[in-house]
């Protein structure tokens, strides 16, 4: 067995501890934010959150399940998703999915999952060090040094680090420093995006088990989406490019307030202030892309979710990946055993290949998002239609699979390539 430190207590490196200490390994987790068990559900702030809602796909919940953990647990920090509503001059074209490997997507309230990781990973006697800030790693003698809130610095030691600690990964950065010829590659998307929370969203029209699409008739300005959380809230990803009007950074209030009667008319005005003053009041966060040439050192060190491949959230799969991730290396970890080297150089082999494929969809729809017509709808239809008439010659749709599937990433890349061929052979005839 084996000592693991992981860098960074949230998602990603929370389900690797989960998985590596049912194993028999001793897991130490290091996180600089506290110790959500410990934060009061009444001083929360829900609307001050990152990411409130977030979706998570059958290959998320696949990798979840998969380490223990009960899908009755999972299902209470979740809403199930049957479907999505796009919504163009004020009207919705609603579009219903269906189930395809037994398992519906659920529109996730992320706090709930958070801790709901961390009640299996006390089960599990996982050591976290909450307060505390990854200032260095050592590649070689696989080192972490870390400082608590008291300023006291300590070391750790291990067999193995794991970098889950998101985009701006301190790992990562090592590794870069460390290792030759490394690549890496950071890009920001034209657009950013504040989350903005309403109440009751049933009493505002929504339906639970619905994704909201917005701004499909901004010509390019304006990417929304909306979905419910358990609490009954629901959660609005508001994502406008940082010049111009509107844009994340106007503060013309009367600009903003014409915005959101324009994408948001069917809300009460109440409800429309309330998004106003949220939109006004909190700072917006950057899309970002992340590319690595390897995701591992040796035997020593490994990156997995965003410190490996952030990407925009424009396919909802960023957290997914991160969370198959986690499942594929302790698979890897288990056929090797002490050979970390070779599970480690595996799993750059397999996850490097579905990262970019997943990375490039992601670009592809945001393209789609921030400049879409008409056109967009009737390939849907299009694509829906030929594969239902002709089902062993159309490809099948990629949104669906995408979803409702664990199909890897670069199978759903040729997929999306054979649709888009398609279309234009339809078009043209």
């Amino acid at each position: 067995m084996h000592k693991i430190i992981i860098v960074g207590g949230g998602l990603a490196g929370s389900l690797s501890a989960i998985y590596l200490a049912q194993r028999g390994h001793q897991v130490h987790v290091v996180e600089k934010r506290s110790d959500p068990l410990l934060e009061s559900a009444a001083n929360a702030d829900p609307v001050s959150s990152r990411a409130i809602g977030v979706s998570m796909t059958v290959r998320g919940i696949k990798a979840v399940l998969g380490a223990g953990i009960s899908k009755h647990d999972l299902d209470q920090c979740g809403e199930p998703i049957v479907g999505m509503a796009f919504s163009v001059g004020g009207q919705y074209r609603v579009r219903e999915l269906a189930s395809l490997e037994g398992l519906f997507p659920l529109s996730l309230d992320r706090t709930a999952f958070q801790r709901l990781l961390n009640n299996y990973a006390a089960r599990h006697k996982v050591t976290y060090y909450f307060g505390h800030k990854c200032l260095d790693v050592d590649l070689e003698k696989k080192t972490v040094l870390i400082q608590g809130e008291d300023g006291v610095l300590q070391q750790l030691q291990g067999d193995l680090i794991i970098g889950a600690d998101g985009a701006h990964s301190a790992v990562r950065r090592a590794m870069q420093s460390s290792m030759r010829r490394f690549e890496f590659k950071q890009s920001f998307f034209r657009h950013g995006y504040k989350t903005l929370v309403l109440p009751n969203a049933a009493e505002l029209g929504f339906r639970k088990d619905l994704l909201y699409f917005f701004g499909m008739d901004s010509k390019g300005t304006f990417a929304g989406r909306a979905a419910t959380i358990p609490n009954g809230s629901i959660s609005f990803a508001i994502c406008l490019p940082y010049s111009g009007t509107p844009s994340l950074t106007t503060h013309d209030r009367e600009a903003m307030t014409g915005f959101f009667s324009r994408y948001f008319g069917r809300l009460p005005q109440a409800s429309r202030d309330a998004l106003l003053e949220q939109f006004l009041a909190l700072p917006s966060n950057d899309l970002i892309n992340v590319r690595s040439s390897t995701f591992h050192y040796k035997g020593n060190v490994v990156l997995v979710g965003d410190a490996a491949h952030a990407t925009a959230p424009f396919l909802g799969q960023g957290m997914n990946m991160a969370l198959e991730d986690v499942q594929v290396l302790v698979t890897l970890l288990d056929r090797y055993g002490d050979d970390l080297a070779r599970a480690l150089s595996e799993f750059t082999e397999q996850r490097k290949v579905q990262a970019d494929a997943m990375q490039d969809m992601a670009i592809a729809n945001y393209e789609v998002l921030s400049n879409p017509n008409f056109i967009f709808f009737l390939q849907t239809r299009y694509t829906r239609y030929m594969h239902k008439k002709f089902p062993r010659v159309y490809p099948p749709d990629m949104a669906e699979k995408l979803y409702f599937t664990s199909v890897p990433y670069d199978v759903l890349q040729q997929i999306q390539k054979k649709q888009n061929v398609w279309y234009k052979l339809g078009r043209v005839n």
